[in-house]
């Protein structure tokens, strides 16, 4: 393996600029230029967005291109390699090195070859040695091709454990809104029913009602003109029922109006905690629905240890059965008209 030296990023950045400096004097005397030329840009703007960590490997890589320039007159693999621009530089550099170790060892095994052919043409190992060298290297391309999966299966597997990590707390995130939600609907409600059972201006009940479920100005102006509309319809009726009543019974009418609201009021917070009740059972189930799908995703797609499946399969049964054992028991309530 190569040896990186201690050096820092500002001496790093400051041979990478004398490199570059020395390769676009050398691409621009070269008859190959407008071949070689847009792949050179290519890689330099890689080599611009090269990270901290990635700055040793950056230079090394800019020598590479260097060499083969110089040695060449063109550009080869790594560098025309169309799914190498998007490997780490890091990694990158290494299989670069393993290739060209390889490459050295396989000029040395020609050499050797070629030594032991002049000394005796008539060996019998010759046809042998020359089979053993052309399986070297067709197993270096295997040996390439493989490392390039490798890191394919590798960014793959890393980009379904991120989405995965996403949707756990999408789901989490979501499962506290709706708890939050629930909640503070819960209250609007109430407080909205006490103002409307003592005597406060009708308009506020659907304020106060509808509240927390304004997104905008729009849907905040909707609810005040439905208050409004409330409150006159509700005035209206009152108004009637005064001009038509008389004098005598109104006192037998306002006693009826208190028990009648205080019957209205105890029935429709019946009403308001049956409807929360089946909101929280519906948010439960909704989650447990999304933990089978996880869970189905999971099975699907999760190639690790069978002791990590096992313990998150497991995990996800508990939580549905936590989910399970959370949701409430149905009611038997009063409903209006009981």
């Amino acid at each position: 393996m190569a040896k990186s030296f201690s050096l820092s990023e500002e001496k790093l950045d400051e041979l990478f600029v004398q490199e570059v400096t020395s390769v676009v004097k050398l691409v621009s005397r070269l008859p190959t230029k407008d071949q070689v030329m847009p792949i050179c840009v290519t890689w330099l703007k890689i080599f611009q967005r090269s990270k901290a960590k990635e700055l040793f490997a950056r230079n090394s890589m800019l020598l590479l291109l260097h060499k083969q320039l110089n040695d060449r007159s063109t550009l080869g693999y790594p560098f025309t390699d169309p799914e190498s621009m998007q490997m780490d530089l890091r990694t990158l550099h290494q299989i670069s090195l393993g290739m060209e170790k390889s490459a050295n060892l396989e000029e040395k095994v020609v050499e050797d070859f070629s030594l032991s052919s002049e000394l005796n043409s008539h060996s019998p190992c010759d046809r042998n040695l020359k089979e053993l060298i052309d399986s070297n290297k067709a197993l270096n391309r295997k040996l390439h091709a493989l490392q390039l999966q490798s890191e394919k299966l590798q960014a793959q597997l890393e980009h379904l454990e991120k989405a995965k990590q996403l949707q756990i707390e999408q789901i989490v995130m979501l499962d506290r809104e709706h708890c939050y939600l629930k909640r503070k609907f819960a209250c609007s409600s109430i407080k909205a029913l006490k103002l409307l059972c003592t005597g406060h201006d009708p308009a506020e009940l659907f304020i106060t009602f509808y509240n927390v479920l304004c997104y905008d100005e729009s849907d905040v102006e909707q609810t005040k003109l439905l208050g409004g509309q409330f409150k006159d319809l509700f005035q209206a009726h009152v108004d009637y029922y005064q001009r038509e009543q008389r004098a005598s019974l109104l006192e037998l009418a306002n006693q009826k109006y208190d028990k009648l609201r205080a019957k209205a009021s105890k029935r429709y917070k019946n009403v308001v905690d049956m409807k929360l009740d089946a909101e929280e059972r519906e948010i439960i189930l909704n989650a447990m629905r999304n933990l089978m799908v996880l869970r189905k995703v999971f099975i699907a797609t999760f190639k690790g240890k069978a002791s990590t499946k096992q313990a998150a399969l497991e995990f996800l049964q508990l939580s549905n059965e936590e989910m399970a054992e959370m949701l409430p028991q149905k009611k038997d309530a009063d409903l209006p008209g009981n």
